[in-house]
């Protein structure tokens, strides 16, 4: 009798599991994200609104995860109010990765002040799926100069 036909079946050659690629990033999944992300900032919870950027993240290239929570801390702290207006032009899906480019409008009402700042310009955002969840992997913004300036609490 053979020695193979003793072997238990059970030690057997193991073959791997599948691999399973990640579902592609959608449109509308890219777009709920960015929602959820805005929803999140005018909140105003520093680590509700870090849970959005992947640990690896980038901004304007150059400010890492520590630097982009320190940022962000700064801002929610010195808040009374945040408003933020999205303006999304597209969405550029690559698999596990989009890139969504727009225009931003954000409104801080400063703590203790009654003036109010507005932000405005041009951005960009590279998302990835990172453990099953979309992240921000960078995000790229500029200023209009004119949207910079502090707004009068008064028009006239």
């Amino acid at each position: 009798m053979s020695l193979l036909s003793m072997w238990p079946s059970y030690l057997g050659a193991q073959v791997p599991p599948a691999f399973e690629d990640p579902p592609a990033i959608t449109e509308v999944e890219a777009r709920r994200f960015l929602d959820e992300y805005i929803n999140q900032y005018m909140k105003m919870d520093i680590n509700a609104f870090m849970a959005f950027f992947s640990k690896v993240a980038i901004e304007n290239r150059m400010l890492t995860y520590p630097d982009i929570h320190e940022v962000y801390r700064g801002t929610f702290e010195n808040s009374d109010s945040l408003r933020y207006h999205l303006e999304i032009y597209s969405v550029q899906l690559n698999g596990d990765s989009a890139r969504v480019a727009g225009r931003y409008e954000v409104t801080q009402s400063i703590k203790g002040r009654i003036i109010k700042k507005v932000y405005m310009g041009n951005i960009q955002w590279d998302l990835i799926r990172e453990n099953g969840s979309l992240k921000i992997k960078e995000v790229n913004y500029g200023r209009d100069y004119r949207g910079d300036q502090p707004t009068h609490p008064y028009p006239w």
